[in-house]
């Protein structure tokens, strides 16, 4: 349900301050909330990729009528919200003045919208994730009172894959009729950047075009380059940091090894689950060419001994490779940007040459990859 309502923004929302148009005299949004004391007021936000803005306050009266006179000023995604969890999002174009009803206890689910054609299509995508959802909550439900039943398991993965597939396709199918609009990004985004690496590279080609220069197609085309640049068979960015003993040491000093670039941090418990197997494939295969490169993300501002932390962790989880860098600067570290590192662990997987062969490969994924190439 996450993915329906907050497509665009983190679940943690950043409020600033945001200006109207105290010119303005004519309405924008208007409409009818049941269910609303009078009084009540609801505001209209814009919504960036990393922050949400207050744009205009608007009071319920007595009837429950309602009206903004804030005037989009460009093309975005908005949202009509209530409270931190009542609320809708909208796409809104300059001089669209849309009608919004609905019930104002439960919004997402009451709303009607007329005259904002992208809002209207928000709206039916939302829905068809809800609906998706909805029929997968009741596919796994099915299967938790029948549990023991192989026959249920099988016929509940082969519907849950088809339902998913569908959902697919339809986002597929928004991309290929306009990719360079706000639908399409948010249909992109609800797609595994590393399987669907083509229906990325088809909003961001069209939304150069059509959204250049604006943070939503900034945040895109960054995401984008990032994959490129670790596409399989490309070469690794290289980068320079210093070792345990502050000498630099950089990723093309290994050239001749097949390396695993290990992005982990001694605060990271996955990682640290991790070590064991990374340790494993070490062990078997480093007289073969293997080499591990762990660079390491801690330095967080929670840590009172960063260094210290990150040479324990080392010396506990038995990482006995030479190859260990760290700035660290935790999230701020410079390898971040260039490897595009959303999360830890994160792995990438290089040939003797520098290229990439594979990316997150980690237990038996690495053991089966590393046996591929070694024998």
């Amino acid at each position: 349900m996450k993915k329906i309502i907050l497509f665009i923004i983190p679940s943690v929302l950043l409020f600033a301050c945001g200006g109207t148009n105290e010119d303005s005299s004519s309405t924008s949004i208007t409409g009818t909330l049941t269910g609303l004391p009078e009084g009540t007021a609801i505001y209209l936000d814009y919504l960036l990729p990393t922050e949400l803005f207050a744009k205009d306050t608007a009071i319920i009266d007595v009837d429950g009528n309602y009206s903004f006179k804030y005037q989009p000023e460009q093309l975005g995604y908005y949202r009509l919200r209530i409270n931190n969890q009542n609320f809708i999002n909208l796409i809104l174009n300059v001089g669209e003045t849309p009608t919004i009803n609905g019930d104002g206890t439960n919004l997402m689910d009451s709303y009607s919208i007329e005259g904002s054609e992208g809002s209207v299509q928000l709206k039916d995508f939302n829905s068809a994730i809800k609906l998706d959802y909805l029929y997968q909550d009741s596919l796994n439900k099915f299967f938790q009172a029948n549990q023991n039943n192989q026959q249920a398991f099988i016929e509940v993965q082969a519907k849950s894959i088809a339902s998913g597939n569908k959902l697919k396709d339809y986002y597929i199918s928004i991309i290929n009729a306009n990719p360079g609009s706000l639908l399409s990004l948010a249909a992109v985004q609800q797609l595994d950047a590393e399987v669907y690496i083509e229906q990325y590279k088809k909003v961001d080609e069209a939304m150069a075009k059509t959204m250049s220069g604006t943070p939503y197609f900034n945040v895109l085309h960054e995401k984008v380059e990032s994959l490129l640049r670790l596409a399989t068979g490309g070469e690794a960015p290289n980068f320079t940091l210093n070792d345990r003993d502050g000498n630099p040491v950089s990723l093309n000093d290994l050239r001749g090894n097949v390396v695993l670039v290990d992005f982990w941090a001694s605060w990271c418990r996955p990682c640290r689950a991790e070590n064991p197997n990374v340790v494993k494939a070490y062990n078997k295969y480093h007289n073969k060419g293997f080499e591990v490169f762990s660079v390491s993300l801690d330095g967080m501002p929670q840590q009172q001994n960063a260094k210290q932390d990150w040479l324990t962790a080392i010396e506990k989880d038995g990482l006995l490779w030479k190859n260990h860098a760290s700035d660290l600067q935790g999230w701020q570290s410079s390898v971040v940007p260039i490897y595009g590192i959303q999360g830890i662990p994160f792995t990438i997987l290089i040939d003797k040459e520098g290229k990439v062969i594979a990316k997150n490969v980690r237990g038996q994924a690495l053991e089966e990859k590393l046996k591929e190439i070694f024998g």
